[in-house]
Parts: structure tokens; C-alpha cells; sequence
């Protein structure tokens, strides 16, 4: 396995969106959920998700930031898994940053929706397999 940069990682994920989240729950069992990266393109390192302060993903980073997203593209054989660390933020000025209109079918009143937080999952480490495998520790 190769060690590349973060460009040649962010190139790799252009265009993926929808994710598996898995989170340390309270009995120390693994717990995952799609996510929706939201459309963001140009990975840098973090990724940014929109949920409900009382879900139980919440809760589990609360009380353990260690997660793992897991992504695979839509074409052609290449999977992605971050470990990174996650927070739970509630401060609207971040989320207004990050939302995009299509949320409202989750969240109907947008960004003042009450008990919406952000999700921000910063990555200590991506490993990728396809036509190249490599990694990177952030």
C-alpha cells in the first residue's frame, strides 16, 4: 500500500456522496447508518452531516469520537474508509456553510428546524482500494 497526499485523495473522492457512518455505541458494539456527504466535492480532510441532536449517532459521538466512513464509487471498483475523529456542533453560522436546500426533506425548516445539529468528522487516517491502493495519515 502506497502513502499519497491529500490532493490525490480528494481527486479519488470527487463526486462521492452517500457514505456508511459507523459509530462506537454505548456497549462498545459498532453501529452504522447512511450518510449523505451533502454534494460536497472537494474533500479536504472533513466531512460534514446534518442530523438530529437526539439520534443515537449523536449520542455515540458524544461519548466516543473515534468513527469510521466507509464510501464506494459509483463506478468502477474503488472503496474508501476514514478513520476519523467526530463533534457534534449546533452553531448555525458553521452549519450555514454546509446546508443545501434538498435537506428540507429531512429538516422542514431548515437550518432554524429545532434540534438539528451538524456532524464534523475530522479524518486521522484514509485507506483506498481499487486500481491503485494507497493511504494517508492525517
Amino acid at each position: 500500500m502506497t502513502s499519497k497526499g491529500m490532493k490525490d485523495v480528494a481527486q479519488k473522492m470527487r463526486g462521492m456522496d452517500l457514505c456508511m457512518l459507523t459509530t462506537v455505541s454505548d456497549y462498545g458494539r459498532l453501529a452504522s447508518r447512511p450518510m449523505s456527504n451533502n454534494g460536497e466535492v472537494e474533500y479536504d480532510g472533513t466531512s460534514y452531516f446534518f442530523t438530529w441532536a437526539d439520534s443515537r449517532m449523536a449520542s455515540d459521538i458524544q461519548k466516543n469520537k473515534h468513527v469510521q466512513l466507509n464510501f464506494k464509487a459509483n463506478k468502477g471498483f474503488l472503496f474508501v474508509a476514514v478513520q476519523g475523529e467526530a463533534r457534534v456542533l449546533t452553531d448555525r453560522r458553521v452549519m450555514q456553510d454546509h446546508w443545501h436546500e434538498e435537506l428540507k426533506q429531512w429538516f422542514k425548516d431548515g437550518l432554524e428546524t429545532e434540534g438539528l445539529v451538524m456532524l464534523v468528522v475530522d479524518a486521522k487516517r484514509i485507506q483506498w482500494w481499487g486500481e491503485d491502493d494507497g493511504s494517508v495519515e492525517l
